[in-house]
């Protein structure tokens, strides 16, 4: 039966840049033309649509339900979804975007919708709702311009929800009393009072924090506080490694299992605590009743890390353009098939690729700048193919930062990992620090006395390292095992740690009997729940403890290739002694080392500062 075509072309005075990242939130512009919430359903296995999802939904008033392929886009130039209705009064739906820059740096925008009634009855009513979608469509579009161009309100900030105003009074005094930052809070209170209920699904407090130019983990601390007061709840969100959407989401670290299936991709992944678990919040039910219903689940906005993305069916082949940029990405293919692209411009301008089975040859492709990449299809299903960049966005709170918190392991002592289930991070850093002279300090000063001071010193140590972004994991007699997101913060914790001590041991008694020396070793490791607490073990573990047995009192000891990373200013603090090797049983190579001590005596400066008081 013929299809009802409605096109519309509109000018924008953004460009198309500009416009794209807003333009193509499709759960947002879905909520704003009038749809209604979907729900999504695998599609069967074994199945040869190219579909990933059964969706159910109302439109017009009429029930139907659908296949969606997977969208198709060039960044910032155009998108488009197909939809295979499976019943209501359609048997397709094609419905597509176009942005082309235009002479005076704005866009020329086309939309077009194609519907195919599934009687010529309906097809009067098919144009009216083709009509009125695009209508709706074309006013979102304009608005977006307006809001980018002139600063009016952004389109996307309605409808919102009413939030409950006493208990969010209640949550910012509150969480003034537990000594948060005031602007943090407010706008954390903010966020949950007006915010529309799209942007409080799946909550990310780094992303609130950059976007208002606050700090992240000050506002992380306030959402974990906020969980226990009862105004939001934590979810823990599974993160598909390659389109990095959140596939499923569990309530407490117990409910994840070592592995996860990304129905979209196509792909099983194994659980990594620092890219596949972030943690993510929404209101509590208590405080504001959210929609948290999806829309759309494929649009480009949800992918902003994919260039391109096509669906190849059986036999035929595809062009995809190339990045424009220079560098380095990813071609991945549905259930899990990738070779590498690297765009640079003395690379040809066109490059091919096969995929077949389960593999994309060849594995290493190159391409000038803004050329064409072609795929062909060469398996018996339709499967999309996307080009992807590499690298992870730094703003998702994931569980290994998270859990690397003190104020997590304080506040929420018993979220803890399933004791069968080891997850692995793929890179922590481990600090071991040990009081040095603690035989003589228990025979010299006895036992109370010596264990006062170790005591006075692990406080002394604790503060150090909360305040640079790490956690105590555990103490052991007289040593401290500390664990941090990356060697650098874990450096300048270490070089802090051994300040404080130096002028603690000459405020404490019997202080003089003792030192304290520290080892810090980055690299991956496993996470588990040991004796009711999140610890850690491994290779990277074991390294760690071996260097700090190499240091001596008053040293600290790590990677070389950690202290060239460190800035001047960070150098500075320290004075190098030397270089050295040390092996570890079930290594193969030798960890190369410095040995360092600070840059100033602090001893004679604390005293010198207390005689002069």
């Amino acid at each position: 039966m013929r299809s009802v075509v409605v096109n519309s072309t509109i000018t924008l005075a953004s460009a198309p840049a500009e416009v794209w990242p807003l333009i193509t939130d499709t759960d947002r512009t879905n909520r704003l033309v009038g749809g209604s919430g979907n729900v999504y359903k695998p599609i069967e296995p074994g199945s040869k649509s190219s579909a990933r999802f059964v969706v159910e939904t109302r439109a017009g008033g009429f029930a139907m339900s659908y296949e969606e392929a997977p969208f198709e886009w060039t960044l910032n130039k155009s998108f488009s979804v197909y939809r295979k209705m499976r019943s209501g009064p359609l048997r397709a739906y094609t419905y597509g975007i176009t942005l082309e820059p235009s002479s005076d740096g704005g866009t020329r925008a086309t939309l077009r919708l194609e519907l195919e009634p599934r009687h010529w009855a309906l097809r009067p009513i098919v144009q009216i709702q083709g009509a009125r979608i695009v209508a709706g469509m074309s006013r979102i579009a304009e608005a977006i311009d307006a809001h980018l161009r002139d600063n009016a309100p952004s389109p996307f900030l309605k409808p919102a929800s009413p939030a409950n105003a006493e208990r969010l009074d209640f949550a910012r005094s509150e969480l003034a009393k537990r000594g948060l930052d005031a602007t943090v809070v407010q706008a954390l209170v903010e966020l949950i009072r007006t915010a529309p209920d799209a942007d409080l699904v799946r909550i990310r407090p780094f992303e609130v924090a950059h976007d208002r130019g606050l700090d992240g983990r000050e506002m992380l601390r306030a959402f974990l506080h906020a969980v226990m007061l009862g105004i939001v709840e934590l979810r823990w969100a599974l993160v598909c490694p390659s389109c990095r959407t959140a596939n499923d989401q569990v309530t407490s670290l117990a409910d994840i299992g070592s592995e996860s299936h990304c129905q979209l991709c196509d792909l099983s992944y194994g659980i990594e605590l620092d890219r596949a678990v972030e943690a993510t919040f929404v209101p509590h039910p208590s405080v504001r009743e959210v929609t948290t219903q999806m829309f759309c689940v494929g649009g480009p906005w949800r992918t902003p890390h994919v260039i391109v993305q096509v669906v190849i069916e059986p036999g035929a082949k595809r062009a995809l353009e190339a990045p424009s940029e220079p560098g380095r990405y990813r071609l991945f293919a549905r259930g899990g098939a990738v070779a590498s692209l690297e765009v640079h411009a003395d690379a040809p301008v066109d490059a091919v690729a096969t995929l077949e089975g389960d593999d994309l040859s060849p594995r290493e492709l190159r391409v000038a700048p803004g050329g064409s990449l072609s795929v062909t299809n060469a398996t018996g299903d339709p499967l999309h193919v996307k080009i992807e960049r590499l690298g992870y966005a730094t703003l998702a709170a994931t569980a290994h930062v998270v859990t690397t918190m003190s104020e997590f392991r304080r506040l929420f002592s018993r979220d803890l990992l399933k004791p069968s289930t080891p997850l692995k991070v793929a890179s922590c850093a481990i600090l071991f620090s040990d009081l040095t002279g603690s035989t003589a300090l228990y025979s010299t000063a006895g036992d109370a006395a010596a264990f006062r001071l170790v005591d006075d010193h692990f406080d002394v140590l604790r503060k150090v390292i909360d305040a640079h972004g790490g956690v105590v994991v555990k103490t052991m007699g007289d040593a401290i095992m500390a664990a941090f997101v990356e060697p650098v913060g874990g450096v300048r914790a270490a070089i802090e740690c051994l300040h404080a001590f130096e002028k603690f041991r000459v405020d404490a008694e019997n202080g003089e009997l003792t030192g304290l020396k520290l080892g810090l070793y980055a690299g991956p490791c496993y996470v588990v729940t040991a004796n009711d607490a999140i610890d850690y073990f491994g290779q990277t573990v074991n390294c760690a403890a071996r260097v700090q047995h190499c240091a001596e009192s008053g040293e600290i000891l790590f990677e070389e290739e950690v202290y060239a990373r460190l800035p001047e200013a960070d150098k500075a603090k320290l004075r190098l002694l030397e270089r050295v090797e040390t092996r570890v049983k079930g290594v193969e190579h030798p960890l190369t080392l410095v040995r360092t001590k600070l840059a100033v005596d602090v001893v004679s400066d604390h005293r010198a500062v207390r005689a002069a008081g």
